[in-house]
Formats: C-alpha cells, structure tokens, sequence
C-alpha cells in the first residue's frame, strides 16, 4: 500500500524547505507568493493532508481572543465586525467575550479565552489587573484605543480628532464653543486625550476656554447614560450664556445633545452647531446627519488583526512595543453651520 504524502514529499516536490511548507499551512503573510502558489499545487498533486492532531493544534493556534466590556457600544460593536472580516482574510477566527464591568466577570471571561489556548487577545475596553495577570507570556496582548505601559496600544489620535473639529467649528466663525463628555468607557485617558485635544484647538483658534462651556465626565458609563444625563443636558443648554457650538467627546454623547436640544426647541445647526466623534454608523443616518470625527476603523482592524497575529514588532517597524496613533478624519455633514449672527 501507497504511504500517503508528507511534509517533507510535499517540499520536495514544490522544491522548498518544510519551513516553508509550514509556513504556507499556518497562513504566515511573509511567504513569497510564487512559494506559496508552488506549494498549494504540490499539496494537491501529492493528495497531501495533514495528520488530525497536527490540524487540530493549527486550529487552536489560529484562533485570536477580543475582549470588550459592552458590546451595545456601537463603536465597539463595529469594530469587532471589521476585526472578525479581516481576521477571516488572515485565515484566522475570532473568540469574542464581553466581561461587563465588573471584575470577577473580566477574570472568568479572560481565564476562558485563556483555556481555549488563543493565540492572542486584543482589548477593546482596559481590563483589571487580575484579569491581565492570568494572560501569559505566550499570548500576544493587543490594546485598541488603550494605553499600557509597556504593552501595544493602537489607537486613533484623540487629541488631534477634537483639534480639528475646533478647528472646523472656528472656521464657521463660531467663538463660544464648549465640550461635552460623557465617561468613555473605563479607560479616562481617551476623554483627557480628547479634551486636551479641544483645549489645543482652542488655543491655537484665539479662543478662551470656559468653565461655563464644559460638562465632563458625567452621566454615562460605557456606552449607556445614566436616566438623568437627558436632565442635566437641558440644564446645560438652557443656560443664558451658552455656548453656540459644541464638541462631544462620542457620537453616542452628541445624539443625546440632539434630543435635548429638540426638547428645548434648539435648532441644529441654526442656533447649535454639533461635532461629534468616531463616526459610528448611526451618525450619518440620524435625524440631523451629524458632523464627526471620523476612526479609520478599517485601518485600526487590519493592524490590530496583524499585531496578534504576526507580533507587535510586525506593524512597529521593527520595534518593542509602543504606541501607534493613526490620523484622524472631519466628515462634514450636517448638524454644523455659520454662527449665528445674534445671541
């Protein structure tokens, strides 16, 4: 009886090493396309299968972790399809867990990713620290629009993103522009990140910055607000002195600064100029179309997915871990315009 074919037939054959044979089966993107090819038709001329346990271990060892705390966040939500998509083009599968906020529910989550031997885990939400601690040096960690030290972190520049809608907003001769945040998951490096970015934008615009313009940090964990956050918006736009433009630090914040706003008879944009950020789906399909800032979810997908799979230095030009910031985007739509000649 015939022996069936095995790695080492199948390089001979294609006139490769078996590393480079191994290489083709584990999908690795650094193999030469002409090697590749070679070796893809050698493995269907000789009939060459892999030997189950052999697979098996392959499987397990392409299948990537992604760790996110509320999947109802429609930016997260997003995210994790881009994610999935190219993951699915890098021949690899996605294991998805949401661990809530509390604790003891990110360890479990985590300990199971861990116990299903991922390759790699990427964070959409900042994990406690017992959950990273049951992470081992075998499993590559990737953190999305998180900062940790010592680990890497790709994320879009927050502080560039409320620059420019400052910008925008100024260019529309607006003087009186405010901030509204909300808590930004639990990670409060991206509302410092993105309020310093609108004092920057404030700054370089001639502009003073207002005690009276600002509400930050209230009324919202994660992507719900709290039932009075409606309540304290009107407060906030019922004022006299109020601004007549502002910048939120989500488009799930600048939403509910639109329903307020009809409450209280405002127009956006004739009274009310609104930039929002991250440019989720809804944003360009709600009532007002809404002008944002725009994350090249796309582009944070596809590095993201490469960092676990090929490790960090693969898309840190060769570096330790770091920080990889990418370019924001102002989509004008329209929920901004001129400023009001009276108020």
């Amino acid at each position: 009886m015939r022996r069936p074919p095995t790695i080492i037939d199948v390089a001979s054959y294609a006139g490769v090493s078996k590393s480079s044979v191994s290489n083709v089966l584990q999908g690795k993107r650094t193999v030469d396309e002409t090697i590749r090819k070679r070796v893809l038709d050698a493995i269907d001329e000789l009939g060459y299968r892999p030997n189950a346990g052999a697979r098996y271990m392959r499987q397990r060892s392409k299948v990537l972790g992604v760790v996110v705390d509320d999947l109802t966040n429609p930016f997260h939500a997003e995210l994790a399809t881009y994610i999935e998509a190219y993951a699915a083009k890098r021949m690899h599968s996605i294991l998805l867990v949401v661990t809530g906020s509390q604790l003891e529910h990110q360890s479990s989550r985590v300990r199971s990713l861990v116990e299903h031997r991922v390759a790699a885990m990427m964070f959409l939400s900042a994990p406690g620290k017992k959950a990273l601690e049951l992470v081992g040096p075998e499993i590559r960690k990737v953190f999305v629009g998180i900062r940790m030290a010592k680990e890497l972190s790709i994320a879009v520049d927050d502080s560039a993103g409320t620059s420019l809608a400052v910008e925008h907003l100024a260019a529309l001769g607006h003087k009186k522009i405010g901030f509204v945040s909300a808590m930004l998951g639990n990670d409060p490096n991206v509302e410092a990140a993105r309020f310093k970015g609108y004092q920057h934008g404030m700054r370089v615009a001639g502009l003073g910055v207002e005690e009276a313009h600002l509400l930050r940090e209230v009324g919202a964990r994660n992507s719900e607000p709290s039932p009075n956050y409606q309540e304290i918006l009107k407060q906030f736009l019922g004022r006299r002195n109020r601004p007549t433009a502002l910048v939120a630090a989500l488009d799930r914040v600048a939403l509910e600064i639109i329903s307020a706003a009809d409450a209280l008879g405002i127009r956006i944009p004739e009274s009310l100029s609104l930039v929002g950020f991250d440019d989720i789906t809804i944003a360009s399909h709600s009532r007002i179309a809404l002008t944002t800032i725009a994350q090249p979810m796309k582009d944070l997908a596809r590095l993201v997915v490469d960092a676990a799979i090929d490790g960090p230095s693969a898309v840190a030009g060769g570096k330790p871990p770091a920080s990889i910031f990418l370019p924001p985007r102002l989509v004008v739509r329209r929920s901004t315009a001129q400023a009001p000649t009276k108020r």
